[in-house]
């Protein structure tokens, strides 16, 4: 970075540092004075400018000029995104607490204010006919993948969740009524729109994808869109926050399903508590 050079002045000479501490302080003249102007206004010569923008690997003045416009300006940029983060270096453990129960009510929050009933309930349909649930998703969303997968096999629906695509699997078993669901985040990953390409052309599968904004590729392979708010953040908080709205998602559509076997899912509950001794190691009367 040419800002962290000039401030580090690594083998400059004196008349050279002099040059960089005028540039750092008068940041906003630069863009407008020539080589000779600077040089006089540092108090040292043209050469001197040239020396230094050659010594920090540029051709010239020009160049330094250019380059550093563009990072001042990146630099704003950046500051102006942090500017909008909830967590920053001054946060302490009790602003942190207080923080994470907002992003999770306003991912939820966003996430409920954009669905639309009429698609949410169609999906609904597919899946209540559905005799298997495939999840695919990379990564972090495969962790959630998981989660949601475990949720619905726990209503008695055949369901897993995937990373890649199984071909003899899925060849084999073309026949059942299956429900894929293909996550990303920003909705522009790349192996997933490659799934979802797979599954619309070359399977019955209907195609849902839980998908963040930058959908563009992988929304023609879906049948079905469900799309998930995105904060495009540099610190990564896009990851408790499209994890929360897509996790809501799922739950909404785990509760449907429960809605509907609620009867045989308490009996199939009675059922596991008589052995819970054996799942627990303790002895049920304890």
């Amino acid at each position: 970075m040419l800002l962290v050079q000039l401030k580090e002045m690594k083998n400059f000479t004196n008349h050279e540092k002099d040059v960089a501490n005028y540039i750092l302080t008068h940041m906003d003249e630069i863009p407008d004075i020539s080589a000779g102007e600077l040089a006089k206004a540092s108090l040292t010569s043209k050469a001197t400018v040239v020396r230094l923008s050659q010594k920090l690997g540029l051709s010239g003045y020009q160049e330094l000029k250019l380059k550093l416009i563009a990072e001042v300006n990146q630099n704003e940029r950046i500051g102006q995104i942090l500017a909008n983060e909830p967590i920053t270096p001054q946060s302490s453990y009790s602003d942190i607490i207080h923080t994470i129960p907002g992003l999770y009510d306003k991912a939820v929050t966003n996430t409920r204010l954009t669905l639309n009933k009429t698609d949410m309930l169609r999906i609904n349909h597919f899946l209540q006919e559905a005799e298997c649930i495939d999840i695919y998703g990379t990564g972090i969303s495969y962790t959630l993948a998981q989660a949601a997968a475990f949720k619905f096999a726990t209503l008695g629906v055949e369901s897993s969740a995937y990373e890649s695509i199984n071909g003899h699997y899925l060849a084999a078993r073309k026949h059942k009524k299956t429900v894929a669901f293909v996550i990303s985040f920003t909705g522009a990953n790349r192996t997933v729109e490659t799934m979802a390409k797979y599954l619309r052309t070359a399977t019955h599968n209907h195609v849902v994808g839980i998908l963040g904004p930058h959908n563009q590729r992988t929304r023609p392979w879906c049948h079905e869109v469900v799309e998930i708010p995105n904060r495009d953040s540099i610190l990564s908080l896009d990851v408790i926050t499209s994890f929360a709205a897509s996790n809501y998602v799922f739950d909404i559509f785990f509760s449907l399903l429960l809605s509907r076997c609620q009867e045989q899912h308490v009996q199939s509950s009675l059922e596991m508590v008589r052995h819970r001794n054996l799942l627990l190691n303790e002895s049920f009367d304890a």
